[in-house]
């Protein structure tokens, strides 16, 4: 797998990062999140590997991680991202419209235009079906009264821009994703016909 460039119809580009394992969408969040904070940070590592992001999970879980076969936990993955000089960070669990307005603060609202820093989060979304999967919401816009949250999705390595309303639970839609070509790498499928329907979820955060 390899990092992408990805535009919106905002005016900016994403940086994502498609993950290398099946199981493997909260790793990659962590690197997603690490990069797109430490990237205009002055002697801060931005570029992390995966491999090093497993083995710091194993030691935050007690286990060996295994990729392919095994979620994460939100908590561990606190203490991954508080290991690697990106901030403080916490997690919390909401559903409904208290995990879109949850989302909405911590990440913050702008206007159109490229944003250099941001503050991403890590999302867990639960499927309507069965499962879930962890990405990375990096910005919020606000155009002409509505929001939109910009959804960098690990599995297909591609930005979704998805509607965000805190009066309403988030509901993404992985099949739902912006035109996009590959130069150079592979992701593991593109974007699913996976929905979710806002229901509860954790969402990983700076404090």
């Amino acid at each position: 797998m390899a990092w992408f460039s990805r535009f919106t119809r905002f005016g900016d580009m994403h940086m994502v990062y498609g993950q290398q394992a099946g199981m493997s969408c909260g790793i990659a969040s962590v690197i997603m999140c690490v990069f797109k904070i430490n990237k205009v940070r002055p002697g801060a590592q931005a570029v992390q590997v995966e491999k090093d992001i497993y083995a710091k999970y194993s030691a935050a879980s007690g286990g060996a991680y295994k990729p392919e076969t095994q979620g994460t936990n939100p908590g561990h993955l606190v203490t991954v991202l508080n290991s690697l000089n990106c901030g403080k960070w916490a997690w919390k669990s909401a559903s409904g419209p208290a995990a879109s307005k949850l989302i909405i603060d911590k990440v913050g609202v702008t206007g159109l235009g490229p944003q250099i820093q941001v503050n991403p989060v890590i999302a867990a979304i639960k499927w309507s079906g069965p499962g879930g999967h962890g990405v990375v919401i990096d910005t919020i816009r606000s155009v002409a009264g509505s929001k939109y949250a910009t959804v960098c999705d690990p599995w297909d390595a591609n930005v979704h821009v998805t509607d965000i309303d805190e009066t309403k639970p988030f509901a993404y839609d992985a099949s739902k994703g912006g035109f996009h070509v590959n130069v150079w790498g592979s992701t593991k499928a593109t974007g699913g016909n996976y929905a979710s329907k806002g229901a509860n979820m954790w969402v990983v955060h700076r404090i």
